[in-house]
């Protein structure tokens, strides 16, 4: 059994198949499984404590997950399940210093991994998505969308993914939202102007959220947690309370399944006191 120092994501397939990732004790890329009773450690890449990264994890059944991070100089994919794990050559991606840090995947066997990478000796990231669409990884083609991270991912079907990041190089921070409908992957023009989009969650009813951060003008101010809506074809705004006077960012949506509810995690500065966990559902 090994154990965890630090987590950052989790995925379930079912309440008996559930992954999460994060650092082990010695500072080892580290995968923590639950099978419905118990909780078993493991190093995907083994003891070593080199610049290997994992940032994500996809349940997909059956006890197998995708990982996904960085090697210290470029994206990483792992694909394993409890007895062994093993990288996956992505064809594009071999020459570019990168990181993915978010993966979805679909009932339909579509993964999506979303990240950033810098081309050549450009001083700012361009955006980053593999995806893996009856077949194998491909690097995917993108709008043009210089100095921008993207931080989440979320995937319906193979015809319905989303991506969401921001743009910031030496301007005031803008959301980035862009669309895959089975042919490309399109920019969309969301409703907030000026902020940060952290995280992207969707339902089956057809909703898709958005959290962020959304300063206003001369953007020293936030009125809470940025919520994004969209649904039916239209964008809402919603903002989350204020925490301890501190303006949270909530980076991970999860939605409750068969329902149109949504459960967000994050952080907040409390009055400047130091940092508090902040758990947020919608209404």
């Amino acid at each position: 059994m090994h154990e965890a120092f630090l987590l950052y994501r989790a995925a379930a397939a079912s309440e008996g198949d559930v992954w999460t990732v994060g650092l082990g004790v010695h500072g080892e890329p580290y995968a923590g499984h639950f099978n419905g009773q118990t909780w078993t450690g493991h190093t995907p890449l083994g003891a070593s404590t080199g610049p290997s990264t994992l940032l994500d994890v996809a349940a997909t059944g059956g006890g197998r997950a995708v990982f996904v991070g960085h090697d210290g100089s470029g994206p990483l994919v792992l694909e394993g399940d409890t007895r062994q794990f093993n990288r996956v050559a992505v064809p594009g991606t071999e020459q570019h210093n990168g990181v993915l840090r978010a993966v979805s995947s679909t009932q339909d066997g579509s993964l999506f991994a979303a990240g950033d990478r810098y081309l050549a000796d450009a001083p700012y990231p361009q955006p980053m998505i593999v995806q893996r669409i009856g077949g194998a990884w491909q690097v995917a083609a993108l709008p043009s969308t210089p100095s921008t991270q993207l931080t989440g991912v979320w995937a319906r079907s193979s015809t319905d993914a989303w991506a969401v990041g921001t743009q910031d190089y030496d301007t005031a921070p803008k959301p980035v939202i862009l669309h895959w409908d089975g042919r490309t992957w399109q920019r969309l023009a969301g409703p907030a102007s000026a902020g940060r989009a952290y995280a992207v969650a969707g339902d089956a009813n057809g909703n898709v959220w958005i959290s962020g951060t959304n300063p206003i003008p001369p953007y020293i101010e936030y009125p809470g947690t940025l919520l994004l809506r969209f649904t039916g074809g239209r964008w809402s705004v919603e903002y989350g309370p204020k925490v301890g006077g501190g303006d949270p960012h909530l980076d991970a949506l999860a939605n409750v399944p068969g329902s149109s509810s949504f459960w967000g995690s994050g952080a907040a500065s409390r009055n400047g006191l130091g940092i508090a966990g902040v758990i947020e559902r919608t209404r």
